[in-house]
């Protein structure tokens, strides 16, 4: 059966072609917008790690140098991330163990610098003070010994007592003056 369709007015749109025209254009919209949304997913999924860096990882810079060639540990951070950080400003604060023990250890050199100065001053003063009297005694030994000398009565083991009291006088004398010098020079090249 052959139907022909006649129409009134040429110019006049027919209804039901009207609406399968803009029903076939939304459905068309529809299925270019189904299309292009997967593969924009799969553009962005697939293509984005190429463009953006994301997660946990390490961001690199020339060098500069922050802090001592020690182990450090960074105990404050003062910056946010993406802050811009000026010559002079204060980024971290650090502490280093080895520092630290280093620091110990020239305490501990200077406190032991500081007693062995007090104690050759000690030392030096003692034997100055003492210098003294042990020259008096080598004096007194030495006439006790010319008056021994010129004793005939005098035994010789009395002698050799008495002579032997004067060398030790000497050898005391001798004995303080070494120790003062030996301590003043010993105190100089500590306060070097």
């Amino acid at each position: 059966m052959n139907v022909t369709i006649n129409r009134l007015d040429p110019n006049l749109p027919d209804p039901v072609e009207s609406r399968r025209r803009a029903a076939g254009r939304l459905v068309r919209i529809a299925y270019a917008t189904i299309v292009f949304g997967v593969l924009a997913f799969f553009v962005i999924y697939f293509g984005a790690p190429f463009v953006y860096l994301g997660g946990p990882g390490t961001v690199s810079s020339p060098r500069h140098l922050v802090s001592l060639p020690y182990t450090v540990q960074v105990s404050h951070m003062n910056l946010a991330p993406g802050t811009t950080v000026k010559a002079g400003d204060e980024i971290a604060e650090v502490v280093s163990p080895e520092q630290d023990s280093i620091v110990a250890t020239y305490m501990r050199a200077l406190a032991d610098i500081s007693g062995r100065t007090a104690e050759l001053r000690i030392k030096a003063r003692v034997a100055q003070e003492s210098l003294e009297a042990t020259r008096a005694y080598m004096r007194v030994t030495e006439e006790a010994a010319e008056h021994v000398g010129a004793m005939s009565s005098a035994t010789v083991t009395f002698r050799m007592e008495v002579l032997r009291e004067a060398a030790s006088a000497r050898k005391a004398v001798v004995s303080q003056e070494a120790e003062v010098a030996e301590s003043a020079i010993q105190l100089a090249s500590l306060m070097n």
